[in-house]
């Protein structure tokens, strides 16, 4: 078992490549590789009669995984140069469907906003007397330094800071 890649349900686009040359495999994820000597003798890769992309084969097969399918979108499936889209979207009869599927991605809504100025700064009243506080956004810029997030604490005299130092995300509490 080999594991490469983290925090891949983030809803962007992740890439997995998976090359097999006698006993040499190279496992990639999002352009980092790990490469590895398949133990046994291995001159050819002697597959089972079906590869099942997104989820468990067809019943009655052995599986050890005890994992859900798949559940969101590929796209550019090659399988020794065959595009597998393109042959399931002409329902060929090499490829067959077990589920709901469609030939689309919804995207997530994305509603950006930009900060135009360094005097540019959002607020939202803060909350006292919690327990616990969660915080997400995604962000973009070319500068390598920048205030991101910042508050003063109610009952400290502190607060915390989350921000862009020499192109890292540094907090500070």
């Amino acid at each position: 078992n080999i594991t490469l890649g983290s925090l891949l349900d983030d809803q962007h686009w992740h890439s997995v490549l998976i090359e097999h040359f006698n006993n040499q495999v190279n496992f990639t994820v999002d352009k980092h590789t790990h490469h590895f000597h398949a133990k046994g003798e291995f001159n050819y890769l002697d597959l089972d009669y079906e590869l099942s992309f997104g989820g468990i084969p067809v019943p009655g097969k052995s599986v050890t995984l005890s994992r859900r399918n798949f559940q969101g979108c590929f796209e550019n499936i090659y399988y020794n140069g065959v595009n597998i889209i393109d042959l399931a979207r002409r329902h060929k009869s090499q490829i067959y469907f077990v589920g709901n599927m469609s030939f689309s991605c919804l995207e997530p809504q994305v509603v950006p906003v930009t900060f135009l100025s360094s005097s540019s700064y959002l607020a939202l009243p803060g909350t006292s007397g919690q327990d616990e506080v969660f915080i997400s956004f995604q962000f973009r810029t070319w500068n390598k330094d920048g205030l991101l997030l910042s508050s003063k604490l109610h009952q400290a005299a502190g607060g915390f800071l989350l921000y862009l130092s020499d192109g890292k995300v540094k907090i500070s509490l």
